[in-house]
C-alpha cells in the first residue's frame, strides 16, 4: 500500500493562487465526499446558526491561536460542515459574542485540498518534498521501533516532544508542552524531554508568572477614561476588543496608540506616538521619572496597594518578621502541594510608629528611605527603583525612542492625571531580547499613578481565567527537562543541557508549526536535520512537516471531542464532534495509544476519551459547583463557575505579596542551565535590544530595523492557505517607508530582497508613509512557498534572553534592495 508522490498532488500553492480564482478553486479542488455543500461567502456570513430541516448544529470553538477561542456553532448538512457562526451567549454575557473573518473560513480549512489525508514517509533528502504514502500500521511500527531503540540506548530523555500553541485541549493538546492526557501521559511515562514555545514568553513569564498580573476583564475596557494601545493593533489584530474600545470612546474616552507603524488603530486614535521598535521600556522609565518629579504620584495607592514601601535587605530579599525574631505561622493548605502555606509577614518602616511594623498593621508606611533594622541594612522597594532609573530622563528617552520631549511629557501627564487608564498590551511589546523588562516598567508607572486594580485601570486586558481541571490525570511518572525549543541547536551542538549530558535521537513535533513561527528558523532547521528520526502530526503540510521523516494526519477541531480549559470568555469549550475525522486522520491521543501499545505500555491510555474527560473535569470542587463534564455534554453551553463578577478586576490577590508587584524578590530564570542572574532582573530596567537598536555599529551595513504585525487575515500560519483569506491578501508585502524606498530606487509594487547575514526573503514591497523611517515591517504567518524566495524567519535570530527564553522576532537589522530576479 504505497505510492510515491508529493502530498500536494503536483499543485503548488503559489500556482494555485496565481492562476485561479481562490473561492472557485477551493470547491473544485476538493475530492469526492468532501464537497462544501452550499458553502458560499453569503451563507458563511449568515447571522446565527439556527438549524433548518436536515441540518444539525454543534457547539465548538474556533481553535485559531489568536487567543480568542470564540464559542462557535457548527452547522452540518448531509455529514458535511456547511457554515459556522458565533454562539449566542446568555444574558449580559452576549456582549462577548464575537467572530471574525478567520472563524468564518474554518470550513475551508476542513476541506482544504492540501489537507493531509494519510500517513506519509520521507523518501528523499529531508526538506526535498519527496514522500511516500504508507499505512497506519507501518507508521506506528516505525515510530515505536525508533522510540524503543533510542530509549534502550540513551534513555527516555532522548525522546523530545516539541509543541507550541496549536491546541490546549485536555485530551490532544500540549499546554505548557505536556499538559494534556495524551501528551502528558506519553511524556511522563517515557521520561521524555519537553521542548516548549519561545513565542510570547517575555510577557507570559515576566508579567503573568513572576509579577502575577492577570489584567482586568476585556469588558472593563468600557470603564477607562484613557485607552493606550501599546504594542498592538486591536482594530485589526484583536477585533474582539475593538467593540469595547469603541464603546469607551463613545462615552468620551481618549485613545492613544504607541507603535512604529501607523495602523488602523492609530488612524482612529486621538493621539498617535510613533516609537522606535524595542525602546518602549525607556519611554516607560522616562514617564516614571517625569511623574515623580512633577509630584503626580498617587501616594495612598503606592502605600496601600503596591510593594513600594516593603523593605528589602542588601541581598535583594524582603525583610520579614522572622528576621525580627517572630516565628512564621501556618496558613491555608496549598491545593497544589497539599501542604500548609507559610505566613511570614513583610515589613515596612512606619512613620507613625517610628520603626518597623508588619505591612498589614502599618498606618503610615514610608515610600522612600534607607534604614537599619535588627542589624540589617534595608531600604524600601521604591527607593531602590527610584535610584536605579534616574538616568532615564525625558531628554534621554527622546533620543532613544525618537519621540519629541513635549510628546513624552504630554503622554506622562495624561497617564498620571486623566485616568483610569487601560493599557492594552499585545505581543509587539514582547518580541525583542530586552522585552521582558517592559512589563516591570509598565507595572511601576501603574503603581505610581494608581492605574491598576480598579475599574477601567489595567496593565493588560485579561481573560476569564481557567476552568479547574484534575491535572493529576496528565501524569504517569516524571518528565524529562522542560526546555524552550529554541535551545535545540545548542543541545544538538554540545550534547548537553547545562552540565547534564542530553542526547536527542527522536523528535515528535505537534500542536504547532515551529519551523515557521519561531525565530531563528535556519538554525532550528539545521538542528532538526541532526536528529535521527523526526515525526510530525498536523492537519496539513507546513514548513515544519517538510523536515520530518514521517508525517501523521490529525483532525480539524470540528472532527474531535475535547475540552479547552482556557477561558477568553466565561464559556470554555467542549469540542463536540460535528463530523467524523476525514480521510485517514486520527486524533493525537489515538495515535499515542497505538504507539504506547507497540511499546508494551498499552495500560497508560487505556480509558476511553469520555472516561478521561470525566476524570479531568469531574473534580469534587467542580461537581459541587454544578460543573464537571455533564455541564458541557450533550451540546450544552457550560459556564466557568470560577469566573465571577469580582474576578473582572485584577486586585493582585494572586501575587505573593497581595499587592501590585513591580519588584521580583527571587528572579529565577525560566530555563535554568547554570546562568548567572543579574540583580537588575529584580527591578524596572532598560537595556538596548540585542541587535535592533539605533546606535548599533552594525547599522552601517544593515541600517533598517525589522518588525512585523499580526494581520487580520492571519493567525500565525494556521490560515496561510485559506482561499478566501488569500483572495483578500494574496501574497506577503514588505512595508517600507517612502523615504527609505526612494533612497534605494524602489517603487510601489516592486519585488525586493530583504536580507542580513543570517538569511533573506524576496517579496513584493508596499511603499508607505505609515511606518517610521529606518524601520521595515515583514509579515508574519506566510510560509516558505508563499515567498518568491526565502522566509520571514530566515532573518531572525535564535538568540533569546536567557532569563525569560523568549523568541525575539523583531530583534534584527536588515537591508532592502530591488530584486533583479524578475516577477513571479
Amino acid at each position: 500500500m504505497s505510492e510515491t508522490k508529493s502530498p500536494h498532488g503536483g499543485l503548488t500553492r503559489r500556482s494555485f493562487l496565481k492562476t485561479t480564482g481562490a473561492v472557485a478553486a477551493a470547491t473544485a479542488a476538493v475530492g469526492s465526499g468532501a464537497t462544501l455543500v452550499g458553502l458560499t461567502p453569503v451563507s458563511a456570513h449568515a447571522e446565527g446558526a439556527a438549524s433548518v430541516e436536515g441540518e444539525q448544529v454543534f457547539r465548538s470553538s474556533c481553535r485559531g491561536n489568536c487567543g480568542s477561542k470564540c464559542p462557535t456553532q457548527v452547522v452540518v448538512r448531509e455529514g458535511k460542515v456547511v457554515r459556522v457562526a458565533s454562539s449566542e451567549l446568555p444574558g449580559e454575557d452576549n456582549v462577548r459574542r464575537r467572530f471574525c473573518v478567520k472563524g468564518y473560513t474554518q470550513p475551508q480549512r476542513i476541506y482544504d485540498p492540501d489537507r493531509l489525508k494519510y500517513p506519509i514517509k520521507r523518501v528523499g533528502e529531508r526538506g526535498a518534498g519527496e514522500w511516500e504514502r504508507i499505512s497506519w500500521d507501518e507508521a506506528i511500527d516505525t515510530i515505536a521501533g525508533k522510540i524503543g531503540s533510542a530509549m534502550k540506548e540513551y534513555g527516555g530523555s532522548s525522546i523530545g516532544v516539541w509543541s507550541s500553541y496549536g491546541s490546549y485541549g485536555v485530551l490532544n493538546g500540549a499546554m505548557s508542552g505536556f499538559m494534556s492526557v495524551g501528551y502528558g501521559c506519553f511524556i511522563t511515562a517515557l521520561g521524555a524531554t519537553i521542548f516548549g514555545a519561545g513565542a510570547d514568553y517575555a510577557q507570559i513569564y515576566e508579567q503573568s508568572s513572576l509579577l502575577g498580573v492577570s489584567g482586568n476583564d476585556t469588558t472593563d475596557i468600557v470603564n477607562a477614561k484613557v485607552i493606550m494601545s501599546w504594542g498592538g493593533n486591536p482594530a485589526e489584530a484583536y477585533v474582539h476588543d475593538w467593540q469595547f474600545v469603541c464603546e469607551a470612546r463613545e462615552k468620551g474616552a481618549k485613545l492613544i496608540t504607541i507603535d512604529p507603524q501607523f495602523t488602523a488603530s492609530a488612524m482612529h486614535s486621538d493621539m498617535y506616538v510613533p516609537i522606535r521598535p524595542g525602546t518602549d521600556g525607556a519611554l516607560m522609565l522616562a514617564m516614571a521619572n517625569w511623574i515623580i518629579e512633577n509630584e503626580l504620584v498617587d501616594v495612598a495607592f503606592m502605600k496601600q496597594k503596591t510593594v513600594s514601601p516593603l523593605l528589602i535587605k542588601e541581598d535583594g530579599t524582603y525583610l520579614r518578621m522572622s528576621d525580627l525574631g517572630v516565628e512564621p505561622t501556618e496558613g491555608p493548605i496549598n491545593p497544589q502541594t497539599g501542604k500548609p502555606t507559610v505566613i511570614d509577614l513583610n515589613v515596612v518602616w512606619d512613620a507613625a510608629a517610628g520603626g518597623p511594623l508588619p505591612a498589614a498593621k502599618a498606618t503610615d508606611p514610608e515610600l522612600l528611605g534607607k534604614y537599619e533594622v535588627a542589624g540589617y541594612q534595608v531600604q524600601t522597594v521604591c527607593q531602590k527603583v527610584k535610584d536605579s532609573i534616574g538616568e532615564y530622563t525625558v531628554g534621554k528617552a527622546s533620543e532613544v525612542c525618537d519621540i519629541p520631549v513635549e510628546t513624552i511629557e504630554k503622554l506622562s501627564r495624561i497617564y498620571a492625571t486623566e485616568g483610569p487608564v487601560a493599557v492594552l498590551t499585545w505581543q509587539g511589546l514582547g518580541h525583542h531580547v530586552n522585552s521582558h523588562h517592559n512589563y516591570k516598567n509598565l507595572a511601576f508607572i501603574a503603581a505610581l499613578t494608581g492605574n491598576a486594580g480598579k475599574p477601567g485601570a489595567m496593565m493588560t486586558r485579561g481573560g476569564c481565567g481557567m476552568y479547574p481541571v484534575n491535572t493529576k490525570a496528565y501524569f504517569m511518572g516524571k518528565p524529562g527537562d522542560n526546555i524552550t525549543g529554541m535551545y535545540l541547536p545548542q543541545i544538538m551542538e554540545t550534547g548537553k543541557w547545562g552540565e547534564k549530558d542530553l542526547t536527542i535521537r527522536v523528535l515528535w513535533i505537534c500542536n504547532g508549526n515551529v519551523l515557521s513561527c519561531e525565530s531563528g528558523r535556519l538554525d532550528l532547521i539545521e538542528a532538526v536535520k541532526k536528529i535521527d528520526f523526526v515525526v510530525c502530526a498536523d492537519t496539513s503540510m507546513t514548513d515544519t512537516t517538510q523536515w520530518a521523516d514521517i508525517v501523521l494526519p490529525v483532525p480539524h477541531a470540528y472532527e474531535t471531542v475535547d475540552f479547552d480549559p482556557i477561558c477568553p470568555t466565561p464559556y470554555p469549550t467542549l469540542y463536540n464532534k460535528a463530523i467524523d475525522p476525514l480521510y485517514e486522520s486520527k486524533t493525537d491521543i489515538d495515535i499515542l495509544r497505538a504507539v504506547l501499545g507497540k511499546l508494551g505500555m498499552d495500560k497508560i491510555l487505556d480509558k476511553s476519551d469520555e472516561e478521561f474527560l470525566h476524570l479531568v473535569l469531574d473534580t469534587e470542587a467542580n461537581l459541587k459547583a454544578g460543573g464537571g463534564y455533564q455541564a458541557f455534554a450533550d451540546n450544552k453551553l457550560g459556564r466557568n463557575f470560577a469566573f465571577t463578577e469580582a474576578s473582572k478586576i485584577d486586585t493582585f490577590k494572586n501575587t505573593a505579596t497581595q499587592r501590585l508587584q513591580y519588584y521580583i524578590e527571587k528572579p529565577v530564570p525560566r530555563n535554568n542551565f547554570g546562568q548567572k542572574v543579574a540583580d537588575y532582573e529584580r527591578i524596572p530596567y532598560y537595556e538596548n535590544a540585542n541587535e535592533a537598536y539605533w546606535d548599533n555599529p552594525l547599522r552601517e551595513k544593515y541600517p533598517l530595523m525589522g518588525c512585523s504585525q499580526h494581520h487580520k487575515y492571519h493567525v500565525h500560519s494556521q490560515c496561510a492557505y485559506t482561499p478566501w483569506l488569500r483572495e483578500l491578501e494574496p501574497e506577503p508585502l514588505l512595508k517600507v517607508n517612502a523615504t527609505d524606498a526612494k533612497e534605494r530606487g524602489i517603487e510601489q509594487g516592486d519585488y525586493v530582497r530583504v536580507y542580513n547575514d543570517r538569511g533573506y526573503a524576496v517579496l513584493k514591497v508596499l511603499v508607505t508613509e505609515g511606518i517610521m523611517p529606518g524601520v521595515v515591517s515583514i509579515p508574519h504567518g506566510f510560509q516558505a512557498d508563499q515567498f518568491v524566495e526565502g522566509h520571514t524567519q530566515d532573518l531572525t535570530n535564535v538568540l533569546m534572553n536567557d532569563f525569560c527564553s523568549n523568541s525575539a522576532f523583531y530583534d534584527f537589522l536588515c537591508e532592502v534592495e530591488k530584486y533583479e530576479g524578475g516577477e513571479r
